[in-house]
This record gives structure tokens, C-alpha cells and sequence, in this order.
């Protein structure tokens, strides 16, 4: 008998969102990281992650918070194996020195359906919404 703590499996792209919201809200490191590919990417500021072990390290100071978060997908994109998904989230919670910590943004995740037909992330830019509006003030595009 295993002692690891059974995960959420996604099976559906957009259960991907409802199981990262969870795991911030749980503080579930394990869980937010058994949503990724073993060689996923994402972006965390100042730059981003890849593989694992790095999304470990960039994510496991804020998941540590337990912050209350919530997720909305609003659109769907798949292809095969693949699929796209926006969704706009929240995060509501209490940094170290008792502050509030509150955070939304809109993201993008690109997913594949694996062998076993769950979803796992491959790419998560949790502030795509941020950078394309940053790119349409650049270019003059508002």
C-alpha cells in the first residue's frame, strides 16, 4: 500500500483549472505539480519554469499560502490530443506578515490528453490576459 495521497486526474481540460484552484486552496504542491507534463513550462514572474522541479521551487512560496482561489474557464480550443484554454482567476489570501494578498489575472493553458485519456499541462502562462494587453498598448493596438 502506497502512502502518496491519490490525485486528481483531469479529465477534461478545463477540470485542469478546477484542480490547480484546488491545490492553491489546499496548499497541495503534490497535486498542482501532478497536473503538469514531466517537461512542462510556466510562466512565473520575473521569467518562468521548466520541468518540474522548477515549477516546484517558483510556485511552492505562494501555494505555501493556501490562498482561497477560483478559476473560470471561458473558452476551449481542442485538436486532437490537444487543447487551449482561457480562463480568468482570483487569488485571496494572507501573506507571512499578515497582510492581504489578492491577485486575478487571465491565463492560458495548453493541455495534452495523455494514453490513459487525462489531461495534464503542458504550457501555463498564468498572465496571458496581462501580456496582451501590455503588447496591444506597445504596438498601438487598444
Amino acid at each position: 500500500m502506497s502512502d502518496d495521497p491519490v490525485r486528481p486526474a483531469a479529465s477534461t481540460p478545463e477540470a485542469l483549472h478546477a484542480i490547480i484552484a484546488d491545490a492553491f486552496s489546499r496548499g497541495d504542491v503534490g497535486a498542482f505539480l501532478a497536473a503538469h507534463e514531466e517537461g512542462a513550462s510556466v510562466v512565473v514572474p520575473p521569467g518562468g519554469a521548466h520541468g518540474l522541479a522548477e515549477i516546484r521551487a517558483a510556485t511552492a512560496p505562494i501555494i505555501a499560502l493556501r490562498p482561497r482561489m477560483t478559476s473560470v474557464v471561458y473558452k476551449t480550443l481542442r485538436s486532437n490530443e490537444l487543447a487551449l484554454t482561457h480562463a480568468s482567476w482570483d487569488l485571496d489570501g494572507t501573506a507571512p506578515d499578515g497582510t492581504r494578498t489578492r491577485q486575478s489575472g487571465t491565463g492560458t493553458i495548453v493541455s495534452r490528453r495523455g494514453p490513459d485519456g487525462t489531461w495534464r499541462i503542458v504550457l501555463d502562462d498564468p498572465q496571458s490576459g496581462a501580456a496582451a494587453a501590455a503588447a496591444r498598448v506597445i504596438y498601438g493596438r487598444t
